[in-house]
């Protein structure tokens, strides 16, 4: 049992943190500093209790069990359910984004973190809390119903977020889950616990926050009131042992950040802050070398496997920030300390997967189709560089030709024949040949951030050849119908693949998803505003009418922009 002491040395009452009354105290030994008691303390004043929020029992909904057929948990995890109400009450308990009663002050040795009485405890029971007066009344006891959302968050994620974002292990995502599978309160937890647990509940709080800013409400009902709290607490945890994770990170403390960063945006529509938390994982890849094959070997196979599969996924955030010009380009091979030799698999590398009948031989697919996704942002990004190097090395108007149109030809080529190689169980016709309800969903939603990548990409090249007199590159003469036509064949090409997808597949890509379609949309603008053809200024108008449509279904935070360009 933790005892607590009415009196701390001078250092630590200076510092405002917990001490244990040793002589010398266990911070100011760490520290090297010394330890007095010389301070008289003055007598304090009564202590105020302070109560859990209240739940709010008109708050009562049900995790669907239909849709598209959900895996069920494996190793007798619970999947998990709520009763269902069609009443939302008006008040929710939320954890506050800045609390003056959290001290965040840790002392941390190796492998044990130990925080203070207003530490890990208050964390897991506010959002237990919060969690509760969202799903207030549910079939399982009110202490498993956190368990019961992080479970089908997990569910989610799996069957529609791993397809693009493969970087979980899911036997660690069902053992972080299980933090919340207690039958006695969380504010009677003890304070000392394992850095491994803190990283856990930080971990499994950053998926439920993301999971549940995406979700639409068939899926998760209640997500956007879930995932703040979630965010909440993942970030109130992280900041007890921010710092030495820092100093020592690994890949829940990419993982972490990128998962905060999706769900920032998706709630916000804002890219500032998510941007500002996804470099942050970018600098923790740079710093520990993820490029270099040698750097992620690990005694854990599966951490190598996870650092590897993160190192990837910042990668091609990278690369989108290249072709879409929207923030600073961080994973970039200029700043890479040596050769990138990092491999997209290796042999006997684990599986990610637990295996099942439903998951046999899905894993191999997603990451195959993931790593072409990363070629084709890859190869779109060497184009545009190469336009804008060569735009800046040649300023000035002048008929681009030689070698230098030869050259980026020559790159958008490899790019445009990348969609050659789409393997078979991602084409239309095939999708759903031989394969159960649960991986047809899982591939529909990986071909559809393909495809409508592809020709998103398609789209920003040619707009950039525009804007820099270079339209040789794609074979198109300076007559404004010649490249006007060519805009509209790739838009109908994307609304095409739009309408043949099931709509659920694309709505969970989140904003992500949502910023190509306003890519494509501002492009179309200005097609409409300086179109010299009738013909082709009605065809765009039309397009973008169903790209608005298709924009409302989204309900996206980020879409009003558009809409009001009209």
């Amino acid at each position: 049992m933790t005892m607590y002491v009415s009196r701390a040395c001078d250092s630590c009452r200076r510092r405002k943190v917990k001490c244990d009354a040793a002589k010398p105290c266990a911070n100011c030994h760490i520290s090297q500093i010394p330890c007095d008691y010389s301070h008289q303390a003055r007598r304090r004043g009564p202590r105020v209790s302070k109560r859990a929020p209240a739940v709010d029992p008109q708050l009562t909904r049900q995790l669907p069990q239909d849709g598209a057929a959900l895996r069920p948990a494996s190793n007798g995890a619970r999947a998990g359910s709520l009763e269902s109400s069609s009443q939302r009450g008006p008040s929710v308990s939320r954890m506050p984004e800045s609390d003056s009663t959290l001290n965040t002050d840790v002392l941390i040795d190796p492998g044990t973190l130990v925080s203070h009485q207003l530490g890990y405890g208050p964390i897991h029971a506010r959002l237990v809390a919060s969690v509760t007066s969202v799903l207030a009344s549910t079939i399982s006891p009110p202490t498993t119903a956190t368990f019961d959302v992080a479970q089908h968050c997990i569910n989610l994620f799996l069957q529609y977020m791993f397809p693009n974002t493969p970087i979980a292990h899911e036997r660690t995502l069902r053992d972080s889950a299980s933090l919340f599978q207690h039958s006695g309160s969380p504010e009677t937890a003890l304070f000392d616990h394992t850095l491994k647990r803190a990283k856990s509940f930080t971990l499994i709080t950053a998926l439920c926050a993301f999971i549940a800013s995406v979700m639409p409400d068939n899926l998760l009902p209640s997500g956007k009131l879930l995932s703040t709290p979630f965010l909440q607490a993942s970030k109130a945890m992280l900041r007890l042992y921010e710092e030495h994770d820092l100093e020592h990170p690994d890949s829940t403390s990419i993982t972490i950040r990128i998962w905060h960063s999706g769900a920032l945006q998706n709630s916000t529509g804002r890219p500032g802050a998510a941007w500002h938390r996804h470099s942050e994982a970018s600098l923790l890849a740079l710093r520990l070398r993820l490029y270099d094959e040698e750097a992620v070997v690990r005694d854990s196979a599966v951490e190598s496997r996870l650092l590897r599969a993160n190192f990837w996924l910042l990668y091609l955030a990278d690369q989108s920030a290249a072709c879409l010009e929207n923030r600073a380009s961080i994973v970039n091979e200029h700043l890479f300390q040596g050769a990138f030799t990092l491999l997209e698999n290796k042999d006997g590398d684990p599986s990610l997967l637990e295996e099942s009948d439903t998951t046999h031989g899905l894993e191999e697919r997603i990451v195959l189709g993931f790593h072409l996704k990363v070629r084709i942002w890859a190869a779109a990004a060497k184009v545009i560089t190469e336009i804008k190097a060569q735009v800046r090395n040649n300023p000035g108007p002048r008929a681009r030709i030689g070698s230098e149109v030869s050259n980026i030809a020559e790159l958008n080529l490899r790019f445009t024949t990348l969609i050659h190689e789409l393997p078979p169980w991602l084409r239309l016709g095939d999708i759903d040949t031989a394969m159960d309800t649960y991986q047809s969903t899982c591939l529909w939603t990986l071909r559809s951030n393909i495809i409508t990548t592809y020709h998103c990409l398609r789209l920003v090249i040619l707009q950039k050849c525009v804007e820099t007199d270079m339209l040789q590159v794609l074979g198109l003469t300076k007559q404004p119908l010649s490249w006007a036509l060519r805009r509209l064949e790739i838009v109908q090409d994307f609304l095409g693949e739009l309408q043949v997808v099931p709509f659920l597949c694309y709505k969970v890509q989140g904003e992500a998803g949502v910023e190509r379609i306003r890519r494509v949309g501002a492009i179309l603008l200005e097609l409409v505003e300086s179109a010299e053809s009738n013909i082709v200024k009605d065809r765009a108008r039309l397009q973008f009418a169903t790209l608005l449509d298709f924009l409302a279904k989204l309900d996206s935070k980020a879409s009003d922009e558009l809409k009001t360009q009209v």
